[in-house]
């Protein structure tokens, strides 16, 4: 039996479990079923491999036969930078059932073996200990939660696992012309079979220790916009970077390097700002029409020393609750009292 974290958290409750057919994926289905959760499964056909519409069609048959709902999304094929745009459509697709149907948690295999991968890329890059930790067993997604009953189980013992059941492989997991595959293939999975106990004993240090460095900061909201007091560099891309996981977006390794080289003040993937101001750093979404502001409400946050591109949600939300130019000086003052 497999050793899953976090089943009390997912006791009686909607779950959503991200399915593709592979073996962790369908290992984590049958260890839910003995664990006697509930929970549906939903799975994402790219269209890059011939056996992609076994493996939906075999979604489909295990959700029959243990009466779950099982959702299917057909992607457009994609070209280029195939991993960041399918993880988009991924997460964007179990976002909407989320949303439509009520989940609470969306499950995900993600395993040791992951974690070791993901360490070791951002290790040769250079990078802070937030980065190199990469995913948390438990992620809070604002509207949900991302749990990952695997984290602590090796590869190995997932196989020895699923061995028993129907699963399909991704050969192109074996082509080391992606750099994920190459430090699987050369590194991790040794490393894991030979030190898995003290590599997992290092990651649970490393976590303890960056609940230290990172402690938890009152990350405030108002108007659309997230906003949080300015720190370090690193402190602060940490919690730019919880932030739009929470929104619903993942930062690539170049953009955290834009963000840092912009000084916190740039548009994130068309959707997203990031602005500065010196004592606070404000996290939103862009404005696909952003209202004319008139001159007196320039001026007002200008003396506020609200950012530019953040503006359009402010004066929206004034205008949406009624407050006129009178009362906005002493809400900006209110909000942000330490310019004061």
């Amino acid at each position: 039996m497999l050793k899953l974290k976090f089943i009390d958290k997912i006791q009686n409750t909607k779950n959503l479990l991200g399915f593709s057919g592979g073996v962790d994926s369908v290992s984590l289905f049958f260890a839910l079923l003995k664990s006697n959760i509930c929970f549906d499964i939903a799975i994402v056909d790219y269209q890059i491999r011939d056996s992609s519409k076994d493996e939906v069609a075999y979604a489909q048959s295990l959700a029959k036969f243990y009466k779950k709902k099982c959702f299917v999304w057909q992607s457009n094929k994609i070209d280029g930078d195939f991993e960041r745009k399918a993880r988009e459509i991924r997460y964007a697709f179990f976002e909407n059932l989320i949303k439509e149907y009520g989940y609470e948690y969306l499950l995900l295999a993600h395993h040791l073996n992951d974690r070791l991968e993901w360490f070791l890329m951002q290790l040769s890059k250079g990078c802070g200990l937030n980065t190199l930790l990469g995913f948390e067993g438990i992620e809070d997604r604002g509207s949900y939660q991302i749990i990952r009953p695997l984290m602590n189980v090796s590869k190995n013992e997932i196989y020895e696992y699923g061995c028993s059941y129907k699963f399909y492989e991704d050969i192109s997991n074996q082509d080391s012309i992606y750099k994920r595959n190459a430090f699987r293939l050369s590194y991790s999975n040794d490393l894991i079979e030979k030190y898995g106990n003290g590599i997992l004993k290092s990651f649970e240090y490393l976590r303890v220790e960056k609940s230290l460095l990172y402690k938890k900061e009152e990350i405030l909201f108002w108007a659309g916009i997230y906003y949080f007091k300015c720190d370090s560099d690193i402190t602060n891309l940490y919690w730019v970077d919880k932030i739009l996981k929470k929104m619903g977006y993942v930062l690539s390794a170049k953009q955290r390097e834009e963000i840092l080289k912009t000084n916190f003040s740039l548009g994130i993937g068309e959707k997203y700002i990031i602005q500065n101001n010196q004592m606070w750093i404000f996290v939103c979404r862009e404005m696909i029409n952003p209202p004319i502001l008139p001159k007196r409400f320039k001026n007002i946050t200008r003396e506020n020393k609200i950012p530019k591109r953040i503006r359009p949600q402010i004066y929206l939300y004034f205008h949406d609750n009624g407050i006129e130019f009178k009362e906005m000086q002493t809400c900006l003052k209110k909000k942000f009292a330490e310019y004061q």
